[in-house]
């Protein structure tokens, strides 16, 4: 159970962070700059552990949720983690980039992994004891998520507040994932 209350506060921890760097770190436009570029520069180390430590929390909530939901749903989320975390190791370049250097590669590759992974997770868990509400609100944020990110595509002087958006959609729904796995382990060890 420490596990899946694990992955909710390192979901939780991710959103509360990268919005307190949105307020202290200098030079840096979160309405315009990724997540990911407040890890460059002074104070960057602030958002890195963010990755890292937010990362491996929600991996380690992996093998408590392939028991307590489905097994691809806690595979999902320990890619989700794992990229995470890998993203935090790995700097990210500066958006637009005129050069993608071997790091900013393998950061764009780990970001993409683990957002692709909790995409795939919200419809993999949407099957889970599914409610009715529980059902809708996975497959909302399964499709809101990639759509989101995309008006930030579409919109690159606004990237930093759609793929807030999509951080916010993703992390919170992994909070509840969680919760809603903490609860049935509780009721399962009490009955």
């Amino acid at each position: 159970m420490r596990m899946l209350a694990g992955g909710a506060a390192g979901a939780a921890l991710f959103i509360a962070l990268f919005l307190l760097n949105d307020l202290i770190k200098p030079d840096y436009d979160p309405v315009r700059d990724a997540v990911s570029e407040a890890a460059i520069g002074p104070g960057g180390w602030l958002q890195s552990a963010n990755f890292v430590v937010s990362g491996l929390l929600i991996a380690a909530s992996s093998a408590a949720l392939s028991r307590t939901s489905t097994r691809w749903t806690g595979r999902l989320v320990a890619l989700t983690g794992a990229g995470l975390a890998l993203a935090g190791v790995v700097p990210t370049d500066p958006v637009p980039a005129a050069v993608m250097t071997w790091p900013g590669l393998i950061h764009t590759v780990a970001g993409t992994v683990s957002s692709v992974a909790l995409i795939a997770a919200c419809f993999t868990a949407a099957r889970w004891r599914p409610g009715r509400s529980w059902r809708r609100y996975c497959l909302t944020v399964g499709v809101a998520v990639p759509l989101v990110f995309l008006a930030g595509v579409a919109f690159p002087d606004t990237l930093g507040i759609w793929q807030r958006l999509t951080d916010v959609l993703g992390w919170t729904w992994l909070i509840a994932l969680e919760l809603r796995a903490l609860r049935s382990s509780a009721v399962r060890l009490s009955a």
